[in-house]
């Protein structure tokens, strides 16, 4: 288990220098001479000038750096907020993503149990849409404005992105349809045995793979519904981070990039199979 994590983190943290070198090199604007290595502290903004491109070898050697920096606990801090360190600045627009997550699972329960799973909705028309809709019956200024309460709004539209709650209970309900079919299941039914609780525990191994790309659909969605409820998450941080041509600090992308790896990799490594054969129970 311990050599699956290690190979798993080795081959996710090369994928992530990859975006970051393609990112970040021969791009103007891009200020890798902005910061110098403190011993204690890491990369901290420093006098350098941002006049020329970096090149494949610097964005690269950037990368190794700050990642060192902070496996060894010196996240250094960024232009964009000097005053707080890296690790500091990640909490805090990370908390703010993980309410999105939490409302977004928590409404996507509700909605399986109340029945009803939205279907064929994509994200960016139910973020919109429900953010028009909060425009025109919330008066500014109250509690439920989406200015105050976008965290609430963004997790809701999110809980509609692109039908993947439904996706994930249909691929739930024909996986136990398909071992309701099998030959043991009928046995087990001709001999008087409830079929049921064994139907789920074998299907749990499919349907806590379908749950896992299910997280994996919502965390890339905290991109869009961050963006559209002006929530200042990592999604948001993000988005800026590549829309932002003009330019890009590498520190702050670089952390970024490393909490969405690390999102990943607890998705891909956490025992979901108890929560699966739960959802489908």
């Amino acid at each position: 288990m311990i050599l699956r994590a290690l190979r798993r983190a080795a081959l996710l943290v090369g994928l992530l220098g990859l975006l970051f070198v393609l990112a970040c090199a021969g791009r103007e604007g891009v200020c890798l001479q902005g910061y110098a290595w403190e011993a204690g502290a890491g990369y901290v903004p420093g006098p350098g000038s941002c006049d020329e491109a970096p090149g494949i070898l610097a964005a690269a050697g950037f990368f190794a750096v700050g990642t060192l920096g902070l496996l060894s606990g010196r996240s250094g801090r960024t232009r964009e907020d000097a005053g707080r360190t890296l690790w500091g600045l990640l909490r805090l627009r990370g908390g703010r993503s993980l309410v999105i997550l939490g409302v977004a699972v928590l409404g996507g329960a509700l909605l399986w149990r109340l029945g009803w799973m939205p279907s064929g909705l994509p994200l960016p028309i139910a973020g919109f849409a429900l953010f028009a809709l909060v425009l025109r019956t919330v008066p500014p200024g109250s509690a439920l404005d989406y200015d105050r309460a976008g965290l609430l709004w963004g997790g809701l539209a999110l809980a509609l992105s692109d039908g993947v709650m439904r996706l994930l209970v249909d691929g739930v309900r024909a996986a136990q349809g398909r071992e309701r079919g099998a030959p043991w299941a009928e046995t087990l039914e001709l001999g008087g045995v409830d079929p049921e609780p064994a139907v789920r525990e074998v299907a749990a191994r499919e349907a806590a793979t379908q749950l896992r790309g299910a997280f994996v659909a919502l965390l890339g969605g905290l991109v869009v519904v961050e963006g559209v409820f002006a929530v200042n998450g990592l999604g948001e941080t993000l988005k800026d981070l590549v829309v932002d041509r003009s330019g890009l600090d590498p520190l702050l992308l670089l952390g970024v990039l490393h909490a969405f790896g690390a999102a990943l990799l607890a998705v891909d490594l956490l025992p979901v199979e108890r929560l699966a054969l739960r959802w489908s129970a």
